[in-house]
């Protein structure tokens, strides 16, 4: 079960388990057009959809872990980033709420989980699936150090060494 693993503190932020209560927001800022489109199953989804998901695939998959990001001072959920492990590689995923962006929380929070896996997980390489058109992300995995890996027909894959 992905539930339990630990809170990671940086600056500004900490990062918690993501839990039940978080759906309303998850589904917000996963149900934007401009963030789901870049998906591979890219649809809008209900709170009844992300709970499923979250019962009964996420609770029971041992390799998956997503924190809710908060604002360290105010507590306002900032944005969702997560970890899939495959032995020491991780694909790392975010998706932040849109007045948080252009804040430098989301490469806070990155090398924040960053840190947690290799410490934790003893990750040696992490992936970024990005959709081809998501310029804006593709530039957020260039500027972390994320270097282009391979390429599929929808989407490029950036890795980074550490």
């Amino acid at each position: 079960m992905a539930q339990g693993f630990g809170d990671i503190y940086t600056e500004r932020l900490m990062l918690r388990c993501i839990n039940e209560s978080d759906a309303e927001t998850i589904v917000k800022w996963r149900s934007e057009p401009d963030v789901y489109k870049y998906f591979k199953n890219p649809h809008k989804i209900t709170v009844e959809e992300h709970l499923n998901w979250y019962r009964n695939s996420y609770l029971n998959n041992p390799n998956r872990f997503d924190w809710m990001c908060l604002d360290k001072n105010t507590k306002n959920p900032i944005g969702i980033f997560g970890l899939v492990l495959e032995d020491q590689i991780a694909e790392i995923n975010y998706i932040l709420g849109p007045t948080e962006q252009h804040k430098g929380y989301a490469k806070e929070a990155v090398k924040g989980v960053i840190n947690y896996a290799v410490e934790n997980f003893k990750v040696k390489q992490f992936i970024a699936e990005i959709h081809r058109d998501n310029e804006a992300s593709i530039k957020f995995a260039r500027n972390m150090g994320f270097v282009l890996d391979r390429e599929t027909e929808e989407f490029v894959i950036y890795k980074i060494e550490v």
